[in-house]
């Protein structure tokens, strides 16, 4: 029986969570501007240091935007966000992606993988691939589509380090909440089973050292979603 931690969520996160979603409804529109702290302060029943905080966040996902005496304005979030504003999107999607931001994850996430692979083949050898039948046998005794999800992940993310680039693992290590999320829907929907031989067949592609193979499968799992974002995307 497995019990999970209880988080207390902070008066800050509170005022956050409720601004990102008045600006994600379109309560809040772009270039709009909130109303000043002290009053934010009595119409929400927090302290101003809550505010302030909270706003200097909100700034930092690219929600609002704090001007110098001028006061706080609605920004485009597109314009400066970032992947923790994708993940506020999520919380508000009720933990979901929409089909634009689930598109646009897998064309970068197609990008990226193409290129890590390449490297892969470069530059390891097959003693140095051996090295991931572990994670696969991780992924083959996953008992649940969640668990499955978060060993395709360490798998992907280890030939991320194999790579040799310094910035593949910090890229797609910051892709890991919405990465989950996707491999975990795919798991819900094929099997553990399923997705267990998808990757065993990209591990054998590696290990013949057969990179337009690997590759070839990269790009068809990836447009087989792309031609089903209603499952994937809200």
């Amino acid at each position: 029986m497995g019990f999970n931690k209880i988080v207390a969520v902070s008066m800050t996160e509170l005022f956050v969570q409720q601004i990102e979603n008045m600006i994600l409804s379109g309560e809040l529109a772009i270039g709009e501007q909130l109303p000043p702290a002290r009053e934010l302060s009595v119409k929400m029943g927090v302290s101003r240091t809550v505010i302030s905080a909270g706003l200097v966040e909100l700034e930092k996902l690219g929600f609002v935007e704090i001007r110098t005496r001028q006061g706080v304005f609605v920004c485009d979030y597109r314009r400066k966000g970032s992947l923790e504003t994708l993940i506020a999107i999520m919380r508000y999607n009720g933990g979901a992606m929409r089909k634009n931001e689930v598109k646009s994850l897998l064309e970068t996430r197609d990008a990226m993988e193409c290129l890590c692979l390449r490297l892969v083949c470069e530059k390891n050898d097959v003693a140095e691939l051996e090295k991931l039948s572990p994670i696969l046998d991780s992924i083959r005794d996953a008992r649940n589509a969640d668990e499955a999800a978060e060993r395709v992940f360490s798998f992907h993310h280890e030939l991320a380090i194999m790579s040799g680039n310094v910035l593949l693992p910090l890229l797609y290590y910051s892709f890991k909440t919405q990465g989950e999320y996707l491999w975990s829907l795919y798991c819900k929907r094929s099997g553990v089973k399923k997705l267990y031989e998808i990757k065993l067949a990209l591990f054998s592609a590696l290990m013949n050292k057969d990179i337009d193979s690997a590759i070839e499968q990269t790009h068809q799992i990836m447009d087989v979603a792309k031609n089903d974002l209603g499952f994937y995307g809200a």
